[in-house]
């Protein structure tokens, strides 16, 4: 007989299953291809059969998904390699040929040019009639980027040096593909790079060491196939007639980190940016990122910590992470404290998308290359851009092995499930109905060309521009998907109030100087008692709110100005133990009123950013 756990969960992954039909009306005629992160592993790899890499203790999730009706596959890239070395091997395995690592790339960091050879493809008849969703989780997201952008521009260095040496050129380095590839999907990727390699170094260290070791003894054993690190360019395998000694002493006395063609180069903020400074977003591919914050911030001290519920292992590099800002990297890039929040190793604001190293996420067309989506109603998804789902309170384990609770075992493989499914869902939906182009019109009644009157948030935006309380970011845009900082948000509930805030010129937040177009705002919060801010001295005004401070400010502001709110019964949210202590009060009270609903799932997601439409509706609520 199964026991009350056991039929509960297997309830709601039938259920779950369902899901993606009811809402998308068919699954995704295109396979998934799942490219692991740094240290990771596939398919290929002898390991993945004990101890799956997508699901790890929650079991096989690219399984289950295959039994729901997708059709997903589990590539094996290098372990500790370079993004471009990984993405030269992702796409000989998918074709099922040599790796061609490319003569110049080759002759640079002085390993050879080919690799091995994949007997069959990943995936039969790979093509522009037969596209491909590419997934890929942490170091695995970067790694597609460069892949796709590689597959639809090729490489000109490449093509010469193939002429120059009289070879054949990869067809991989000669482009035209972008249309082999139909959405990408990140998660908890480093796409600007990491602080965890500026703040930890010592350990980054540790494990490079270790690992390429490891990629040494392993890559002459008996054992490789079990646990594959890839690197053949390097000579890390046993060659023909040499014994194992022989081997050993040659393996071992070969260098690899100071070419510098690897992993732990690439992730570094510096290297990262001056890739994406040559990596463009395709027009025709959609994109999509998930990114995890599992931090907290301090009401006492305003400094950030790691959560309750981080794993374990994370903790250390959280909190060193949560404390490294206001630095400077080698290459002169200015680490703010928008980078304080992270998943245990990848920074939150790093896995949202790619910048430049100007600091900005271009389209070909130089326009914004980001729209920040609500991820749970009214979605509207469009490709040629980054589709940036709401922070999730996930750290960097959570995205492959779940969530575990303590009062359900089974919750770990059920949320995990649930999640990937929806992840799933995202793609069938795009893939069954393509959004059109985004064609702004001039709406009536407002004088901003991305809010047209058929937009979901369209009337509340309208009733709050008509009563003065929001304004556009220009005369005739109000970026309806951009993340609401928790100046804007002030501004939002000063205007709200009918508040005169011209002779609050002055106040206590150091970073809040007079003349800044929001001075006024945040210190008539302040001295009004609506907000106490980061710390004793700061504010923080250009950092995105998320939804546990909005409520705090909200319900602050329903206090000091006599606003009634009605106390209803509620259920209580699903994760109401993540929510910080000093803002627990405002949303159970806030939550009895109407004002948060909540999530789908039953979740508050405390975390999570809002945008600056669903402030429009929460004031609207109010």
């Amino acid at each position: 007989m199964k026991t009350p756990q056991q039929l509960l969960q297997q309830t709601l992954e039938v259920g779950a299953c369902l899901l993606p039909d009811a809402a998308s009306g068919g699954r995704t005629p295109y396979p998934a291809v799942f490219v692991h992160g740094l240290l990771g592993w596939g398919a290929r790899d002898a390991l993945y059969r004990a101890v799956p890499y997508w699901g790890l203790a929650a079991g096989d999730v690219l399984g289950y998904l295959n039994t729901c009706g997708y059709d997903c596959r589990a590539a094996s890239v290098g372990i500790i390699s370079s993004a471009w070395d990984r993405a030269c091997e992702l796409y000989a395995q998918l074709t099922g040929t040599t790796v061609d690592y490319g003569a110049a790339h080759a002759a640079e960091y002085g390993h050879a040019r080919y690799g091995v050879t994949y007997d069959k493809p990943l995936f039969e008849g790979w093509s522009a009639d037969k596209k491909i969703n590419l997934v890929g989780h942490s170091f695995g997201g970067a790694t597609i980027r460069l892949f796709l952008d590689i597959l639809a521009d090729g490489s000109a260095e490449e093509q010469a040096a193939a002429k120059a040496d009289g070879t054949e050129v990869s067809p991989f380095f000669q482009g035209g593909k972008a249309d082999w590839v139909y959405s990408l999907t990140t998660l908890a990727a480093p796409h600007n790079g990491t602080t965890f390699l500026e703040c930890c170094g010592d350990m980054t260290q540790f494990a490079a060491e270790i690992s390429t070791t490891m990629a040494k003894l392993l890559g002459i054993s008996d054992f490789k196939g079990v646990y594959d690190f890839q690197l053949d360019q390097f000579g890390f395998y046993r060659k023909d007639g040499e014994t194992v000694l022989e081997a050993l002493d040659r393996v071992l006395h070969s260098d690899f980190l100071s070419h510098n063609d690897n992993v732990f180069r690439d992730l570094t903020i510096d290297r990262a940016l001056e890739l994406n400074d040559d990596i463009e977003i395709q027009p025709n591919v959609y994109y999509f990122s998930y990114a995890g914050d599992k931090t907290r911030q301090s009401a006492v001290t305003g400094e950030r910590t790691s959560a309750v519920d981080m794993t374990p292992l994370f903790v250390p590099f959280a909190n060193q992470m949560c404390g490294y800002y206001d630095q400077t990297t080698a290459g002169g890039f200015q680490i703010d404290k928008s980078w304080a929040p992270n998943d245990g190793l990848v920074n939150t604001v790093s896995a949202l998308y790619p910048t430049n190293s100007a600091g900005q996420c271009l389209t070909k067309s130089g326009k914004t290359g980001y729209i920040q989506q609500d991820g749970y109603s009214n979605v509207s998804y469009h490709p040629g851009v980054w589709n940036v789902m709401p922070v999730r309170h996930y750290d960097h384990g959570n995205f492959i092995a779940g969530m575990p609770v303590a009062d359900l075992s089974s919750q770990s493989t059920v949320t995990l499930r649930q999640f990937y499914l929806s992840l799933m869902d995202n793609l069938s939906r795009v893939t069954s109905t393509p959004a059109a182009p985004v064609t702004p019109t001039q709406p009536a009644g407002l004088p901003f060309t991305d809010v047209p009157e058929g937009r979901w948030s369209y009337p509340y935006i309208k009733e709050l521009y008509e009563a003065g309380v929001v304004s556009g970011t220009s005369a005739t845009t109000f970026e309806p998907t951009a993340n609401v900082t928790r100046a804007q948000f002030v501004t939002m509930i000063a205007g709200l109030a009918g508040a005169d805030v011209t002779p609050y010129t002055d106040g206590k937040f150091t970073d809040v100087p007079s003349g800044t177009w929001y001075a006024p705002y945040v210190n008539w919060a302040a001295a009004n008692n609506i907000v106490s801010g980061t710390s004793a001295t700061t504010f923080d005004p250009n950092a995105t709110i998320s939804r546990q401070d909005m409520a705090v400010m909200l319900y602050n502001y329903t206090q000091q100005y006599g606003v009634q709110l009605d106390q209803t019964a509620v259920t209580a949210f699903t994760d109401e133990s993540s929510i910080a202590a000093y803002a627990l009060p405002a949303v159970q009270a806030l939550h009895r009123a109407g004002v948060f609903s909540g999530m789908p799932d039953g979740s508050f997601q405390p975390y999570a950013t809002a945008t600056r439409e669903q402030a429009c509706v929460v004031l609207c609520e109010l």
